[in-house]
């Protein structure tokens, strides 16, 4: 062929292949079935070949996919012939290279394709002597250097697979792979992400994924999907040796897809599956029993087994059972089980699920939903001993779930002693939610519950407790690592009876050794009278969490937790909707969020949003935006100053614990004045001491405070962090000088002329490693600004926890000793007066309103102070009679966190009171 026709063949071919790449293209012979030979012309595009008739404009004769090849066989004389699904093609080339240029990028581009996998079809066989030049191209070539390809070359297969099917490719799903996924290291393919494709197009995305080695997991959830798609799910999991986790949950799938699936994992002994949920799919039993028999004899068995809600029945279980005992791997491996909403498993005959799981997974099993089942009674009595055992006997449960079970009292009795002599396990989540538990439940809770100390959250929400409320509260108090409780929808009950209740619950989360970090009262419908624990919020100095949505409270109830919100500093999060909360209850909740620098987390409440936003849409915007402005500050790094702390402090001083000081200071010093006359004894001297340092009292907290602030300006905290920077800037530059230095032998190695070359440049290669260095200030920063704060914040926890203790233990104890002084000089009084009545008979008028001023029944300090006089004339001060927000003393935790920063015990009393 001529130049010039060669020449106006490519700009035909060109046109023909549009933007297809051309990676080749030469003049052949094609060998026909006479035994003749044509002319053609060959190209090779990325994914496919090309033979073009040699005329101008020429035209496409043949044309198929690299896929399409079942074997391509070398002969002498350049011959290749390649087969494919639907014929066979002989071409001849004109040299050696040229061959081994066809050959070796038909591999190279199946290579891409499959990944080098050991289910790439070995294509290409020679016959006679084939050249050592061949293997030029080959990317396993040990002198081949190919980059590691972006998420294991999803883009070159996808497009190769989309040219295979003769569909478009999308741009998207390659930039959404090659950028998103790529830039967060992100292994597990959502399905979700490409919803908006049509079936063939994701059935290309999956088929994608089979010889994959990046993308360790396929997930899909509430998105039917069509039988293409699950054709080629199948085929993924009988290629990958790479897929560990596969989630079609709610999916669509058919009543045979388990049945399928087992085949496909016979067909795939390389497989690495330890995670399977097909929940919410109707499946049949016996496919189910298969598909866990094949998963057996996986060699790393299942961690996660999800079958909730797919219609299994006790047979099902059965194999389950089976499977659980006899294979040690899939025994040992397993960490997650739910067969959740599935009625009959626990009901049938046969049903041995407990005694399987007592004999298989006691040693690792993590996490058990056997939710909206049923018990079979009759053979639950029968089956409690093995019940009790397993929960006895289990090392590693963290989570169980029995919710809408339907407990019966015998089960749950043995689900606690079983428990509570299990001495592997803590911080257990239990849920026994509408297990309709009622007053025989109750019982059980109150009588074992204390006793089952690895229970860390525990749920019992939607049972019937009721008034049973006021023995199973009480039990909670007891227990002594409970940290999470939901109680919601227990609350049918009205009048003193749930004022009972809610005092229970006060107390509960007001006591000192309390370890409740949160509480759900959700969907109680307490109403008003749930404004009491609203209100309690604001001393709370325990809970981190709580849930009041669905109880009506209404705004008052707003009003009450906006009060509490401007005091409490120990809440994150509040879940407040379905409370009837108008414009105007969010306007409260805003205007304390404001002074609340604490709260992070506040769910939108949608429900009362809707219904508030239709009567007063501007007032109830504007609120809204206050309050997401105000989390958004409290979730940033700016923290409550000391100056912040300490007014915040001297606001809450409440009237009740002043009126406690000055009432007694008033009291001791009347006396004092009536006494004035008579020597100055040591009860005297006492008083007038007792009398100055509540005086001082006054200034104790911001003193403490001061003090705590002065000493720490220039701490070993912030010498050590200065230190410390100085230390890490040095680090920096000695790891940069050795990964420098490490780089530039590494291009030393690779390409030692350019490098040679290279240092001429300025500054040259040999001298990097000198001139880079991570800036001083950067360092400085991260240390002081960033850790600092952090450290210096919980350092301030800590002291105020201490300024609060030694607070309270002080004016606890000027209390008291005010007290006593009171009722030693009011004996003295009392004498006096009679000394005075016998000896003259006359007092002056002004001396004896005082005198009588001071003659009162000890019961009215005893009501008033919440003082009281033991038999053996000792003072003692009783809780009950001060209020919760000044008996409650605050220790710190092991000198850590403390549960309340501010105290509220510190009284300022006005001056002319004391002189």
């Amino acid at each position: 062929m001529s130049l010039e026709y060669l020449l106006s063949s490519s700009e035909s071919i060109r046109k023909v292949l549009d933007k297809q790449p051309v990676k080749f293209v030469r003049a052949i012979k094609q060998e026909t079935r006479g035994g003749k030979s044509e002319d053609r012309i060959l190209v090779l595009a990325t994914w496919r070949l090309y033979l073009f008739a040699v005329k101008v404009p020429t035209k496409v004769e043949v044309t198929f996919n690299f896929l399409e090849i079942r074997a391509m066989n070398t002969y002498p004389d350049f011959q290749v012939v390649i087969d494919t699904d639907k014929t066979t093609f002989s071409l001849r080339l004109q040299t050696q290279e040229q061959l081994d240029h066809v050959v070796n990028h038909i591999n190279y581009a199946l290579s891409r394709v499959f990944n080098n996998s050991i289910y790439a079809p070995p294509i290409c066989r020679a016959e006679g002597d084939v050249p050592d030049g061949s293997h030029k191209f080959s990317p396993n070539s040990e002198s081949s250097l190919e980059p590691p390809k972006t998420c294991g070359g999803f883009s070159e297969t996808y497009a190769a697979l989309c040219d295979y099917n003769g569909i478009g490719c999308k741009e998207e799903v390659q930039w959404d792979v090659d950028t998103i996924y790529h830039s967060q290291d992100n292994r597990e393919f959502n399905l979700l992400d490409f919803s908006h494709l049509d079936s063939r197009d994701l059935a290309v995305i999956v088929a994608s994924i089979a010889y994959n080695t990046w993308f360790t997991k396929l997930y899909c959830k509430d998105m039917r999907i069509g039988s293409e798609v699950v054709d080629q799910i199948l085929h993924t999991v009988s290629k990958s040796n790479s897929l560990e986790e596969l989630t079609l949950e709610n999916a669509g799938l058919k009543a045979d897809f388990p049945q399928k699936m087992a085949s496909a994992l016979s067909e795939n002994p390389a497989s690495v599956i330890h995670s399977l949920n097909l929940a919410h799919n109707t499946l049949d039993n016996q496919g189910v029993s298969n598909l866990i028999q094949q998963v057996c004899r996986l060699n790393k068995g299942l961690r996660l087994l999800n079958l909730s809600k797919t219609s299994l029945s006790s047979k099902g279980v059965v194999s389950l059972s089976q499977a659980l005992c006899s294979s040690d791997d899939y025994s040992n491996s397993l960490l997650h089980l739910d067969l959740s909403k599935n009625p009959g498993v626990l009901s049938g005959e046969d049903a041995t699920l407990f005694g399987a799981l007592l004999r298989g997974c006691c040693a690792d099993l993590s996490y058990l939903n056997l939710s909206k089942n049923s018990f079979s009674h009759r053979r639950g009595r029968d089956s409690l001993p093995t019940f009790r055992q397993f929960f006895s006997s289990a090392f590693s449960l963290t989570h169980v779930s029995l919710a809408s079970m339907k407990v019966p009292p015998d089960s749950l009795r043995a689900l606690f002693l079983g428990l509570s002599n299990n001495p592997h396990i803590s911080d257990l989540h239990l849920d026994i939610s509408g297990c309709e538990l009622r007053s025989a439940g109750a019982a059980v809770i109150q009588e074992l519950f204390p006793r089952v100390s690895c229970v860390g959250t525990l749920d019992v929400s939607d049972n019937g407790l009721d008034a049973d409320l006021l023995a199973v509260i009480p039990a909670f108090s007891r227990h002594p690592s409970l940290k999470h409780v939901m109680l919601g929808k227990n609350f049918n009950i009205k009048g003193r009876v749930l004022d009972e209740i809610l005092q229970k619950l006060v107390h509960l989360v007001q006591e000192e050794e309390c370890a409740l970090q949160s509480l759900s009262l959700a969907d109680s419908r307490l109403r008003h009278r749930g404004t009491v624990l609203v209100n309690a919020l604001g001393s709370n100095a325990c809970l981190r969490k709580v849930d009041l949505s669905g109880n009506l409270l209404e705004d008052s109830g707003a009003k009450m937790l906006s009060k509490a919100l401007q005091i409490n500093t120990t809440l994150r999060s509040v879940t407040w909707d379905r409370n009837n909360t108008t414009g105007v209850g969010f306007q409260d909740v805003a205007r304390a969020l404001e002074h609340n620098f604490t709260l992070q987390f506040m769910p939108l409440p949608l429900c009362d949003i809707a219904q508030a936003y239709r009567g007063a849409p501007e007032k109830t915007e504007q609120a809204l935006a206050k309050i997401q402005r105000a989390l958004l500050r409290n979730n940033q790094t700016q923290r409550f100053s000391q100056k912040q702390a300490l007014r915040l402090h001297q606001g809450l001083v409440t009237s009740t614990a002043e009126q406690v000081m000055e009432r007694l200071c008033v009291r001791v010093q009347q006396q004092l004045c009536v006494l004035k006359s008579c020597e100055d004894g040591d009860e005297v001297q006492t008083a007038r001491q007792i009398l100055k340092e509540a005086r001082n009292s006054r200034a104790l907290y911001p003193s403490l405070c001061e003090l705590a602030h002065v000493l720490s300006v220039d701490g070993p905290v912030k010498q050590r962090l200065d230190t410390l920077a100085g230390e890490l800037a040095k680090a920096a530059d000695k790891e940069l000088q050795v990964v420098v230095d490490s780089m530039v032998s590494l291009c030393r190695e690779l390409c030692p002329m350019s490098c040679s070359a290279a240092e001429r440049l300025s500054p040259p290669l040999s001298s990097i490693s000198e001139q880079v260095s991570i800036p001083r200030s950067a360092i400085r920063s991260a240390l002081m600004e960033r850790a600092a704060e952090d450290i210096n914040q919980a350092l301030e926890e800590v002291k105020l926890s201490v300024v609060s203790y030694l607070t309270n233990s002080i004016v606890d104890q000027i209390l008291q000793e005010l007290y006593t002084t009171h009722k030693t000089l009011l004996r003295q009084v009392s004498q006096a007066k009679r000394w005075d009545d016998v000896g003259t008979g006359r007092r002056s008028v002004r001396h004896s309103r005082l005198v009588e001023s001071l003659d009162f029944p000890d019961e009215d300090f005893g009501v008033n102070l919440g003082i009281h006089c033991s038999e053996n004339g000792g003072v003692s001060m009783l809780e009950d009679g001060l209020p919760d927000f000044y008996s409650k003393r605050v220790l710190p935790d092991r000198w850590g966190h403390t549960s309340d920063l501010f105290p509220l015990t510190c009284c300022s009393m006005t001056s002319d009171l004391l002189k």
